[in-house]
């Protein structure tokens, strides 16, 4: 679901902020409904990362290009919903970080259930359009 204008309003993000959060927006929609083009496009060739998937740092998009298109395979496997809690984004010329708690909603046994990551994103302007450069995702349990 896109993010929703109120509470874009009521934190007074700048254009620029409403920006970068909708392209979060678009590349966490990318990776549950598994649209590898999309995370493709908004993202650098050189994406680095440290996730709770790995130990150590993954660098390269391919990897999670591989992961995205195997979402696609397993739709039901994707969330119900996802949310961006307490949303910041800081901007320093063409670098931009946006920082947030992802809570993601899934159903099992006709029960919801959730898991919650806090997740940074670092994005640069490449060419006028920016591009994710790098990613770091924790679980918060």
């Amino acid at each position: 679901m896109p993010l929703e204008k109120e509470v874009l309003d009521a934190a007074r993000f700048d254009a620029a902020q409403r920006e970068l959060l909708e392209i979060t927006w678009r590349l966490l929609h990318a990776i549950d409904t598994g649209d590898a083009e999309t995370y493709a496009a908004l993202s650098s060739p050189e994406l680095s990362c440290f996730e709770d998937v790995c130990a150590y740092r993954i660098d390269g998009l391919e990897f999670h290009l591989d992961l995205i298109r195997s979402m696609a395979k397993r739709p039901g496997s994707a969330p119900l919903r996802f949310d961006m809690l307490s949303p910041r984004v800081q901007i320093y010329g063409d670098c931009g970080i946006v920082t947030y708690t992802r809570l993601q909603t899934f159903e099992q046994d006709g029960m919801p259930h959730w898991k919650s990551y806090n997740e940074t994103r670092v994005f640069v302007k490449q060419n006028g359009a920016w591009k994710l450069v790098h990613f770091h995702r924790s679980p918060t349990r």
